[in-house]
């Protein structure tokens, strides 16, 4: 199986093509932003459905799975969610699992707070541990939108601004107590792209990656993860 990983988005699909690959996974912040107002958000669901879906169904062989980031508003809003007319072969898993091809995959959008303006920011620390907590067992794939923070490590570390740790140490609890074998995130645009190997509480690893696809100009900078399975 041929799993293709990327995030953060922003709207921009520009050259984004994963032919031949088995399983999209896209770790949230995937529509445009141009503002909070309603009618920004609104523009989000049109753009999920006039330029998201089909693109989507350009690749009706492959599942596609997703989370919404903070920037995802429209994934928040009940009403709004309802609207997205979602291709086949997609879903949005938010605090959901699902399996593809005998892969259990678990998706979770929450983020550390970052102003109290955004999708899916917990307030408090404690609320991002319970939201972690339900990530099930074992878990082939987890997806997330923030990376974990890890000391002495880069994920969360946005390089380009020389940033402190951005990530959740409430998100590293979980990986090390629920020992899932790939994690894939994003949120911190320039943070290591390079591979982390985490040891868990029970000696087993998780190998996790932040696989944003933009600079912090909303630029593209990286291009996608593939992992053979």
């Amino acid at each position: 199986m041929k799993v293709f990983a990327t995030s953060d988005l922003h709207g921009n699909l520009d050259r984004l093509d994963p032919k031949d690959c088995d399983l999209i996974l896209i770790a949230g912040d995937v529509a445009p932003l141009d503002g909070f107002s309603d009618e920004d958000v609104r523009r989000q669901v049109a753009w999920m459905n006039d330029v998201f879906a089909p693109w989507c169904e350009k690749y009706a062989g492959s599942a596609i799975r997703l989370i919404p980031g903070n920037h995802d508003l429209f994934a928040e809003k009940p009403d709004l969610l309802a609207e997205v007319r979602w291709a086949k072969n997609t879903r949005m898993l938010i605090d959901e699992e699902d399996e593809v091809m005998g892969l259990s995959i678990y998706g979770t959008p929450w983020v550390p707070k970052i102003n109290g303006r955004w999708a899916f920011e917990s307030k408090y620390r404690e609320q991002l541990g319970e939201k972690f907590a339900a990530i099930p067992m074992r878990e082939d794939i987890l997806l997330t939108h923030t990376p974990p923070r890890i000391r002495h490590k880069k994920i969360d570390v946005s390089i380009e601004r020389n940033t402190p740790h951005l990530g959740s140490l409430e998100l590293t609890d979980a990986i090390l107590a629920r020992e899932p074998r790939f994690v894939f995130c994003g949120h911190i645009h320039t943070g290591d792209h390079n591979p982390l190997v985490v040891t868990n509480h029970d000696g087993s690893e998780t190998i996790a990656w932040n696989v944003s696809r933009l600079n912090e100009d909303y630029r593209i900078c990286y291009e996608p993860f593939i992992l053979e399975l």
